[in-house]
This record gives structure tokens, C-alpha cells and sequence, in this order.
């Protein structure tokens, strides 16, 4: 009789569960807004699901085709996500040229973090033909704006460059503000 009454509160408690995250009226007007192709929502729902919020049971699958969504509509915030979790293999399958991409495309849009580490991906070369050139230009940006850490990695890779590199950083961070703005 224990058993059956614990198992009853169980399925119960799932089912409330489930009954709250339907009725949650946030999530329902997110649900809406990505159905109709919104990015910001997709990304925030992406969010409810990677994490198990507001009464959405966790789901990192549908978590990852939300972020995919997200990213491709050019929600920086989900490019920057999407970037740690393919350089990290979080959830899909680890491949540092992928996250180079999507750190690209919000570094690209003036996100100081992914403009910081799509500069450490230079500096390694991990996903991307090393290139210090690039990775000064990608850190002077994310100094800009005060990136922790951007400011002594740039002086640490300036140590490693002759004065032409640093001319060629110099003229390729001018073109990538450009493409920024």
C-alpha cells in the first residue's frame, strides 16, 4: 500500500509539474513568439529548456535546436552561447571550427566575449589557421570594452610579433570595426 501511494504522489507531482509549465503565461507567449519565427524567443526558450526554468522540463536537445534557430536568425547572445558549447562539446558534438563561426557572428555584432574568445581560438589555433594578426585585432576589440583579461593577452601576443605584424593587426582591427558597425 506504501508503494502505491508513493508512486501516486510521483506521477501526481509530474503531472502538476506539467500543468503549471502549460499554464505559465510567460512561457506560453514565449512558445507563441518562437512559433512565429521570433529569435529573442527562441532564445529565451532555448534557455527554459537547456536549464529546466519557469516549470519547462529540462530538455537539452530541443534546448540545442532552439539555440540552433536563435543563431541563425543572428541573436548575438545565441551565437555566443552556441560557440561555448561547440567548443566545449556541451551538448553537441565538440568542433572549435563551428564554435569559431558562431563566436564569429557575435563577436561581429559587438559582444565583447565572443570577440575575446574567438581571439583565444586564434591565438591556439583551435578551429581556425592560427594567426596572431587576428587575434590582437579580435582582443583590441574586446579591450575596448573592458573584456577581463583582454588587456594582458593582447600584450602577450604583441611580445610574439615583429613591427609588420603588429601594423597588419593594427589595419585588420580597423576592418573588422567596420564590419561591426
Amino acid at each position: 500500500m506504501g508503494k502505491c501511494l508513493l508512486w501516486l504522489l510521483l506521477v501526481l507531482s509530474v503531472f502538476a509539474k506539467d500543468c503549471l509549465a502549460g499554464d505559465d503565461p510567460y512561457v506560453l507567449q514565449l512558445q507563441e513568439l518562437a512559433s512565429q519565427g521570433d529569435g529573442e524567443s527562441r532564445f529565451a526558450l532555448a534557455l527554459l529548456y537547456e536549464y529546466g526554468e519557469q516549470g519547462v522540463a529540462r530538455d537539452p536537445e530541443k534546448a540545442v535546436a532552439l539555440f540552433l534557430q536563435a543563431g541563425k536568425a543572428g541573436i548575438p547572445a545565441a551565437c555566443l552561447y552556441l560557440g561555448i558549447k561547440y567548443e566545449n562539446g556541451s551538448g553537441v558534438v565538440r568542433d572549435p571550427a563551428v564554435a569559431s563561426n558562431w563566436y564569429g557572428c557575435a563577436a561581429r555584432k559587438g559582444w565583447a566575449m565572443a570577440q575575446f574568445f574567438l581571439a583565444e581560438l586564434y591565438k591556439k589555433g583551435k578551429g581556425v589557421k592560427q594567426d596572431n594578426c587576428l587575434a590582437l585585432a579580435w582582443y583590441g576589440l574586446a579591450e575596448e570594452q573592458g573584456y577581463p583579461g583582454a588587456k594582458e593577452a593582447m600584450m602577450q601576443v604583441m611580445q610574439e610579433m615583429n613591427e609588420g605584424d603588429l601594423k597588419k593587426a593594427v589595419s585588420l582591427r580597423s576592418g573588422l570595426l567596420s564590419h561591426c558597425n
